[in-house]
């Protein structure tokens, strides 16, 4: 191995130490997500109330989600219009499939493991 590829390992590697902020964001809002949907399960909340529980919950979370998302579009020269959209769209997804994960967990009382 030559300096360089020692050198251009060495930055690489500290890089992925500092962590992704849109991975971190994510994981915070997901990880939210699924706290709230193991109390709602835990309660045997109705599928209803869910989903109105999880339109608001983690606001904090979700903002910190959305605005990330949008700044790491806007990087990749997306219009913020688009960039607006597909935050939008990303939220909304994470929150589909917590709440498809609860539909899918009410009955046996299943609860999500947070993620690492």
């Amino acid at each position: 191995m030559d300096m360089l590829t020692l050198v251009t390992a060495a930055m690489l590697s500290m890089a992925a130490m500092k962590g992704d902020p849109l991975d971190d964001a994510r994981k915070a809002f997901n990880n939210c997500m699924i706290g709230v949907h193991n109390t709602a399960v835990g309660e045997k909340a109705s599928p209803s109330a869910f989903v109105k529980t999880s339109e608001s919950s983690c606001t904090a979370e979700r903002t910190a989600f959305h605005s990330v998302i949008v700044k790491t579009e806007i990087s990749f020269k997306s219009t913020p219009k688009d960039a607006e959209q597909f935050a939008k769209e990303e939220v909304q997804s994470l929150i589909d499939s917590i709440v498809t994960a609860f539909n899918d967990n009410i009955e046996s009382g299943a609860k999500l493991s947070l993620e690492k």
